[in-house]
């Protein structure tokens, strides 16, 4: 299976502004962290591409000229500071139309109670504004970061719903982590998952707001010696998707 880019400041950059949420941003709905997660995962990335697509979409898969995108990474996976791609929108959103445009209705966050579209990442109060992607990655996002890493929900990469979001993370970050020469014998331990966003072809940044600071998925992913999903807090969770 192929992995699919799934989720800002613009380049050159140094202070990235921030936001603070208020009631009178547009209102979003559903939590659906499944979508993000599971359609990055899905398959081993080439060591050498920040991105699967990177040949085609550019360099580290960033927003276009005119566009923003979000996107959730492996936080610091390697040790370096460094972030290891899962996927972005809207990339994965015609990813999702072509295998199965049912689906677009139920696993993507929403925007003023409909399924985000690829238009709404290219539209724009004041175009190319850093704080303005920010601050809609961070309402879009923060749909998702709830969600549960052991459900087994179909969604792109995973349409029969054949094993669960954590366990297909695991498998992903071990393959980082061989391609780097790390050690991957005692599995992987709180490891965080961030999201980020690109503005009109400017690198990637945390999604953060003044109050909160920098959005995370609210649970960890803690990984097995044989690299399978467990609670890292050694709590109950569902094993497999049979």
């Amino acid at each position: 299976m192929e992995a699919v880019k799934i989720f800002s400041s613009i380049l050159g950059l140094n202070k990235k502004r921030r936001f603070t949420l208020t009631r009178s941003h547009t209102m979003l709905s559903s939590r659906h962290l499944i979508v993000v997660l599971v359609i990055g995962v899905v398959s081993a990335q080439r060591a050498e591409r920040f991105c699967p697509r990177e040949r085609r979409d550019g360099f580290e898969c960033r927003a276009k000229t005119d566009q923003f995108k979000c996107g959730i990474f492996f936080d610091n996976l390697l040790g370096g500071r460094e972030i290891k791609w899962i996927g972005a929108l809207p990339d994965a959103i015609a990813k999702t139309r072509r295998k199965d445009p049912e689906l677009i209705k139920t696993i993507f966050p929403k925007v003023n109670k409909k399924p985000v579209e690829e238009n709404y990442f290219q539209q724009w109060s004041n175009t190319c504004d850093s704080a303005e992607a920010n601050s809609k990655c961070y309402l879009l996002m923060d749909q998702i970061a709830d969600d549960r890493l052991d459900s087994c929900k179909k969604t792109v990469g995973n349409l029969d719903g054949e094993d669960t979001i954590g366990n297909q993370l695991c498998g992903q970050a071990r393959r980082f982590l061989a391609s780097a020469k790390k050690d991957t014998s005692k599995g992987l331990r709180n490891q965080p998952l961030a999201f980020y966003s690109s503005t009109c072809k400017g690198k990637w940044n945390p999604v953060s707001s003044d109050v909160r600071g920098n959005l995370q998925v609210n649970e960890k992913l803690c990984c097995d010696s044989s690299w399978k999903y467990v609670k890292c807090d050694g709590g109950n969770f569902n094993r497999s998707c049979n």
